[in-house]
């Protein structure tokens, strides 16, 4: 697992704020905010991490029963052999398909965890991008932060979903006011749930 880039320790410092500003900035909330989601997806990693250790720990078992009953059914004398050969073959093959299963439910996990990698790493990168005014005030620099995205999502499912949200926001490369985006989820072109 990555350690979080923004971890507990977050830097609340708002750049382009002026001393004796008001003690609330919208910049600083939208970036715990962020930083909360960050940390409440790293805790649920690292509580199915833990789960999924305990699982290749069975099925590392399970894999070595396999074997050993495989091994034990080919020493059966000859006459026992004939009676329960088939049915062992059978119950055996069954286990092979369910370890089979169990692998790609592992790859799966993998390509979760990875995902959700370069999730947080995009909310890290964005908590910390919001809290600077100067740079959230050019368009220059969105394209650049949509840029350093894009180039993190690298399973075409992932490239899929960047470019299918980020052509209804930024197909001219630049960011349109809050208001723009509403008005287009309003018209059914993309909507999250």
């Amino acid at each position: 697992m990555q350690a979080s880039a923004m971890g507990t320790s977050q830097d609340t410092s708002i750049t382009g704020l002026a001393e004796g500003e008001g003690a609330f900035a919208p910049e600083l909330q939208l970036a715990n905010l962020l930083g909360l989601c960050e940390a409440q997806m790293e805790s649920a990693l690292q509580d199915s991490d833990q789960a999924v250790d305990t699982l290749i720990k069975v099925f590392g078992s399970l894999v070595e029963v396999t074997r050993s009953v495989s091994a034990m059914a080919a020493k059966l004398p000859p006459e026992i052999k004939a009676t329960v050969a088939a049915d062992l073959d059978r119950q055996l093959a069954t286990i092979s398909q369910e370890m089979s299963a169990a692998v790609m439910a592992f790859q799966f996990y993998d390509k979760l965890t990875q995902r959700l990698g370069h999730v947080r790493y995009s909310l890290s990168t964005l908590s910390l991008f919001v809290c600077d005014r100067t740079q959230v005030q050019q368009p220059e620099q969105w394209t650049r932060l949509i840029n350093t995205m894009r180039r993190l999502y690298r399973t075409e499912e992932e490239r899929q979903v960047f470019n299918t949200i980020m052509d209804g926001i930024a197909a001219d490369s630049t960011v349109p006011a809050p208001a723009e985006c509403e008005a287009t989820q309003s018209a059914g072109e993309v909507e999250l749930f």
